[in-house]
């Protein structure tokens, strides 16, 4: 008996907790792209290891080629400005990247 209702008790925590995991809603994510004057790898290396550790990034992808920085990040973890006072204090600056505008379909 004392198994039976130790199993019982069991079972009701787990879908519980499993319920409580699944009604959490998914935080939302922006992305901000910025150009900025990196000039090689050692560059890329330095912003990367500041920006993808900053709370609330995601995901940073860092373009030596176009010299972007394409940040995804939890706006209320971080403030957007967070990221230019990031590259300025590695002595880069920093130009927002207006987004991309959706393709129109053709006339």
């Amino acid at each position: 008996m004392k198994k039976f209702v130790f199993a019982l008790f069991f079972t009701l925590i787990s879908v519980a907790a499993f319920s409580a995991l699944a009604a959490k809603p998914k935080p939302k994510t922006e992305t901000v792209t910025y150009v900025v004057n990196m000039h090689c790898q050692n560059c890329v290396n330095k912003l990367t290891d500041k920006l993808s550790f900053l709370k609330g990034v995601e995901d940073c992808k860092i373009t030596l080629k176009d010299k972007t920085v394409t940040i995804k990040y939890d706006p209320a973890k971080v403030q957007e400005k967070t990221f230019v006072e990031t590259i300025e204090k590695l002595g880069y600056t920093a130009t927002k990247q207006p987004a991309a505008s959706p393709a129109k379909g053709k006339s």
